[in-house]
């Protein structure tokens, strides 16, 4: 039995060996189970990198600066649409004024909280980093960040330019996603954004039914953009 937990171990590890997070899947499920919300919403974690090597699920001390899940759904469904803790940050797309038009998640996290109650200058997602430079940073968005403005290197609110922060990150690392942006599927600006993205952090897609490398050896998984699960 031991040896055969180990070989299972070192097949995880070489999964994911640009990275290094065996435990992904367990990650994102915690996540969503404990903190996730109706619609799109995006999560950053940077914690203990032993929560990424050992593949089990998250112990009771995974993210216990912030276990009070009402509290960072509350944040997020608020005015200011932002949580900010000491290993987890959250955000909820924030209306533009009176428009019809949202500051995307993933913006708020990666760019500008545009909050009126956090004063800082660096981005919520760099803090984080910052606060642990070797720690597991893993980047959760319901949906795929979308063509229109966030994926696209030169598009208005671009998040591309801000993901070479995770290029300094020394300890392991991924951005996830679950649903691909319905405007999006299958589209051949998407599949050139995956480059984009994997370009600075590996990417994956992760579902119930497991996480899936969006990127092998410069080639593009189907599931990562044209497919549903």
């Amino acid at each position: 039995m031991v040896c055969s937990g180990v070989l299972g171990f070192i097949l995880l590890f070489l999964l994911h060996p640009a990275l290094g997070i065996g435990n992904l899947q367990n990650i994102i499920n915690k996540l969503h189970q404990r903190y996730g919300v109706n619609h799109q919403y995006a999560l950053g974690i940077n914690v203990p990198d032993t929560y990424c090597n050992v593949v089990a699920d998250p112990d009771q001390n995974f993210l216990s600066q912030d276990n009070d899940a009402q509290n960072v759904k509350n944040a997020m469904n608020g005015d200011d649409k932002i949580y900010k803790g000491d290993e987890l940050i959250g955000a909820r797309p924030k209306p533009i004024g009176n428009t019809k038009n949202n500051f995307h998640s993933e913006y708020l996290l990666l760019i500008r909280s545009m909050s009126n109650e956090l004063s800082q200058f660096d981005p919520l997602m760099q803090t984080l980093l910052n606060s642990k430079p070797n720690g597991c940073a893993v980047f959760f968005t319901w949906n795929s960040p979308c063509v229109r403005t966030c994926s696209t290197p030169n598009g208005p609110y671009s998040i591309i330019p801000a993901l070479n922060m995770f290029k300094n990150h020394n300890g392991p690392k991924a951005f996830v996603f679950r649903e691909i942006w319905h405007h999006d599927v299958g589209t051949t600006n998407w599949k050139n954004n995956i480059l984009e993205i994997n370009q600075r952090i590996p990417l994956y897609r992760c579902t119930a039914n497991g996480c899936v490398r969006c990127v092998n050896n410069n080639v593009i998984n189907d599931t990562c953009y044209k497919k549903t699960v």
